[in-house]
This record gives structure tokens, sequence and C-alpha cells, in this order.
């Protein structure tokens, strides 16, 4: 039977601890602590299942977990991730171990009831963001849960270069090809001891993880879109002096399109499929996008200045033109 094992990344979490640990002794628990001055140390010395590695300078969650891992010699061990504060509920580590019996990979799909409007909505926001950069995604219906286990030689963990706090984004985005994965539902629960380490920093880090994570192709895919409005402006004026212009706008406007994406499919994209695949789809996203631009901006000019109202129409054509590139233009 291959050895089971839990990894806790902890700062200052010592009064959880108390709390969590009695209930994990038939595992293999790895905490790694960041130092903390709480009495974490002594918490963990009650518990012979339970291993604590401290790090001597707060490096993050990401960093913690990854340390954790390595410090695992089989080879196949099966490991669930989970965190410190009793939101993740360790009543359900059976059925996760079960379904790593026949899984790769398997994920906590949460079900929170007491969540404010506003946590909902960043939650959503951060859950939208990350299923739009990364296609590893695909399938996965909560991509910001922190509760999820694998096996150790699904996940290429030489490759891990963690960044941010959503460590379960970096082991997605490195599953060996042809991994099943599978979910385990639980509630999540409130915190009982300390305070929420969300805030600026931790946002700020994680939007940082996912341009990372995603090769900066959104940076990629913007810079592209300038010079395609340049493209554009300069083929309509040199074309201006020799045809109508209606013909005129609709030769500039394809230029630009065949000048964006050749640039995305060499740059952006690095030829993830062939040409003559995403050449005709890229042409029909930027179809798409030109009509959310001309709907959106139209609608709202009723309401606004026109200008703002074409502002506004252009972001929302790109982000029409980038989610429909990554998951349907460029998408494997």
């Amino acid at each position: 039977m291959l050895k089971e094992y839990v990894v806790l990344p902890t700062y200052h979490e010592a009064e959880n601890l108390r709390l969590l640990l009695p209930r994990l002794k038939r595992y293999s628990v790895i905490v790694v602590d960041d130092d903390s001055r709480d009495g974490t140390k002594d918490v963990c010395r009650k518990h012979p299942n339970v291993r604590l590695f401290v790090r001597k300078k707060k490096s993050g969650l990401s960093s913690a977990v990854l340390y954790g891992i390595k410090m695992i010699r089989e080879k196949d061990a099966k490991i669930v991730v989970m965190d410190a504060d009793m939101q993740h509920d360790p009543e359900k580590l059976p059925e996760f171990f079960r379904k790593l019996d026949k899984s790769g990979f398997v994920y906590g799909s949460r079900h929170a009831r007491d969540f404010s409007v506003s946590r909902r909505f960043y939650s959503w926001l951060a859950a939208t963001l990350a299923k739009t950069m990364i296609p590893h995604t695909k399938g996965i219906d909560d991509v910001m849960s922190g509760y999820f286990g694998f096996r150790l030689k699904a996940v290429d963990i030489q490759k891990i270069k963690p960044k941010g706090y959503k460590i379960m984004l970096d082991v997605l985005v490195n599953l060996r090809p042809g991994t099943k994965t599978d979910k385990v539902y639980f509630v999540f629960g409130k915190r009982i001891h300390g305070r929420s380490k969300l805030g600026p920093a931790v946002i700020f880090s994680f939007l940082s993880q996912l341009l990372s994570l995603s090769q900066y192709r959104l940076v990629y895919f913007s810079a592209v879109g300038i010079s395609g409005i340049v493209v554009n402006e300069g083929a309509a004026y040199l074309l201006h002096p020799f045809l109508p212009l209606w013909a005129d706008f609709l030769i500039a406007i394809e230029l630009s399109i065949l000048s964006n994406f050749l640039l995305n499919h060499y740059i952006t994209f690095r030829r993830r499929v062939r040409f003559l695949r995403a050449l005709p789809r890229y042409n029909l996203v930027a179809l798409v996008g030109l009509s959310v631009n001309l709907g959106v901006a139209i609608a709202l000019s009723y309401l606004i200045f026109y200008l703002t109202a074409d502002l506004i129409g252009i972001i929302a054509a790109f982000g029409f033109n980038y989610t429909l590139s990554e998951r349907f233009a460029w998408a494997k």
C-alpha cells in the first residue's frame, strides 16, 4: 500500500494545529513552517507522525508546499495538500486518498455557505482570470481551491517554480500528459483562530503567478494588438488615395488581422497549433471581437459620452479576442 502524506504549509497557525493534528494521526504529516514564534514547534513535537521543517525566512505558501513535497522520497506517494486553518475539512481526506488510487490528480470543489457578496465576486474574478489565461484548468470547476491531492509520479515536480500562493495552478500546469483527474466536494469552513493572509501583496502575487504560468501571453497579445492598430492606420493612410473609403477600410482591417495573426502565431502562442488550422479560426475570432466592439459601443453611446462608450467596447472586444484566441483559435 502506498504511503499517504498530508502537506501543511503554516505561519502562525499553532492554535489551529492543536485542533487539526489530532485528526491526522493515520497519515504521515509534513508541516513546513516559516519560522513562526507562536508555539508551532511545541505542538508538532507532540505528534510522532508529524515531521516539522522550519524555514528561517518567510517565503510564502507555494514554496513551502513545494519544499514539503521534495521531502517525500517515495516515487509514487499519494499526497494531499491542505491549509492548517481548519477551512479544509480533514474528514474528506479518506475520500481524497481513495480517489487517488485511480486518478493522478484530485481537487477539492468548495461549497461556501458564508461567503459575502464581495468575497464571492473576488473569487469569481480570480477564477475567471485563471481559466482564461491557463488552458490546463479546462474541466476543473474550482481552480482556486487550495485543497488537492496527487500521485507524485503524475507531476513533473522539477519544473515547478512557485510564484504566488495558489500552488494548485502550478501543479495543474505540470501534470504529465494523460493524467486522469477527479474531485471531492467539501464545505469550506470558517477559520477558527488567527486572521486570513489575504491582502494586496497576496493579490499582486497571484496576478504575477498567472502571468508567469501563462508565459506572459496576455502581455504579448496586448502588444500585438497595439501593433495591429499601427498597421491598420498606416494601411488606411497609404491606400486612401487609390480606393473608395469602404474598400480602404476593409483592406486595412484585414491587413491588421493578418499582421496580428502572424505575430500571435509565432510569438504569443508559439505555433501551438498548425498555421492553416489557426488562421481561419483567428479571422472568425477577429470578426466576433469587431462585433462586440461595435455592439457595446453603440449600445452605451446612448447612455454615456461616445468616446467612453467606444473605449469600453474596445476593452470588451479585447477580452473576447484573447479568451477566444486562447480557447479556440490556438486551442490544442
